[in-house]
């Protein structure tokens, strides 16, 4: 985030994001006072068959490959939907992510979810319960290959043909949400490099939470036993009172009472939710990670 700030000098950090999350990667300067539509035309639509060349050559041009990382672009990201939405089998779908990985473009976030607990070695669960299996998640290198994957390549042989009607009819549809999970990623960063500094702690852990019925964007858990939650919202209004509840809803189901409540939001909160008083709860947004631009 740092390198493509200084390179860039985006206006402000909901615009740093949204460009980050397309461009995050991209090693050439972008004209950021340009509408994004444009960026996008000039930087990797008109040039669509050199970048093509660059990322598609270690794949061999291997519809494998391709497929899931396409799965994994525009998924939960959980191996198990990635392999099913990508139509291969765990065994041939870890081999591909054994490959990918080695060749740089996914690394792997492991699943917090602990094994189920037996009182008694026949003891039986409900058939969904029997039948899950925890999932570990896939992780691009870099934004620039996510969007690629989700926005670009599925759309090659318009884009080739240079008619992008289809191609922005999905990015407009689409993209906004997609920013969340860059956003996400950025909080995350914000909590290992700034409030673990603020509040004086080592991280023994940091990412998301999820399970068979529970997904928390935030969960950070610290060597002295303190457990932090959060949410993030990437949406154009305000953040209310119900968004905190149904993460205490969350919370709840984890039998879990968290010694911190970080709440994460594009554009602020409603004035009950600023006016709530919880000692627990700590709000930001966006522009509250600008401080993650002040490397060198």
């Amino acid at each position: 985030m740092s390198d493509f700030f200084h390179l860039n000098q985006p206006n402000d950090m909901e615009q740093c994001i949204e460009l980050f999350t397309i461009f995050g990667g991209y090693t050439s300067p972008i004209d950021v006072d340009q509408p994004i539509d444009i960026l996008v035309q000039r930087h990797i639509l008109e040039s669509f068959e050199s970048h093509r060349t660059t990322i598609l050559s270690p794949l061999d041009d291997n519809p494998l490959y391709v497929n899931l990382l396409r799965a994994i672009s525009i998924g939960d990201r959980r191996q198990g939907s990635a392999f099913r939405r990508a139509r291969i089998g765990k065994e041939r779908g870890n081999k591909a992510f054994d490959y990918l990985r080695h060749c740089g473009y996914l690394s792997i976030e492991r699943s917090r979810e602990m094994p189920l607990q037996r009182l008694y070695p026949k003891q039986r669960f409900k058939k969904e319960v029997e039948h899950h299996r925890i999932s570990h998640k896939f992780r691009f290198a870099t934004p620039f290959l996510r969007f690629w994957f989700a926005f670009v390549e599925p759309f090659a042989s318009s884009i080739r043909e240079e008619n992008y009607t289809r191609f922005y009819e999905h990015f407009h549809t689409h993209f906004n949400a997609f920013v969340g999970f860059t956003f996400e990623e950025l909080c995350d960063l914000y909590i290992r490099e700034i409030l673990v500094e603020r509040f004086d702690v080592q991280i023994l852990d940091s990412g998301s939470y999820w399970d068979r019925t529970v997904e928390i964007d935030l969960f950070t858990e610290t060597l002295d036993g303190q457990t932090w939650v959060g949410e993030c919202k990437w949406t154009n209004h305000k953040v209310n009172k119900k968004e905190f509840h149904k993460l205490e809803e969350k919370c709840s189901k984890l039998s879990l009472s968290p010694d911190k409540i970080l709440l994460f939001t594009k554009r602020g909160f409603s004035n009950e939710l600023n006016e709530h008083q919880e000692k627990r709860l700590y709000r930001f947004c966006a522009e509250d990670l600008s401080i993650l631009t002040c490397g060198t």
